[in-house]
């Protein structure tokens, strides 16, 4: 397995976890089937767990298992926000000025063409 290839547990966007499957299954010219072997040597956690209950014989491919994968894991796909959300961040009560930059900055990382 290549080193930039990491597991899933079911936490973060799940596209992210395939595109990188796919770069390295077309960069190691694995065969196809191949693929899902590779591909579930990936998921650990809540995602080992989702493999492991698939019914037998649900998945005829890599195209099935992508797509059952993204459908069950969309929950955790990264929403863009829009640019004039910027302006509903605000710095909540008891919160330090150091804490509200750190969260403003990951808020902000969201937001889709902001500043």
């Amino acid at each position: 397995m290549p080193n930039n290839v990491k597991t899933y547990d079911g936490i973060g966007d799940p596209e992210d976890h395939v595109k990188i499957i796919q770069a390295a299954a077309h960069v190691e010219r694995w065969a196809m089937p191949t693929w899902c072997h590779m591909f579930n040597s990936t998921l650990i956690g809540v995602a080992g767990v989702w493999f492991d209950e698939l019914p037998p014989e649900s998945i005829d491919g890599y195209k099935d298992l992508k797509a059952d994968f993204l459908a069950y894991f969309m929950q955790q796909k990264k929403y863009v926000k829009d640019p004039m959300e910027i302006h509903n961040i605000k710095q909540r009560d008891g919160e330090t000025i150091e804490d509200f930059m750190e969260r403003f900055k990951v808020e902000t990382g969201r937001v889709k063409g902001g500043p």
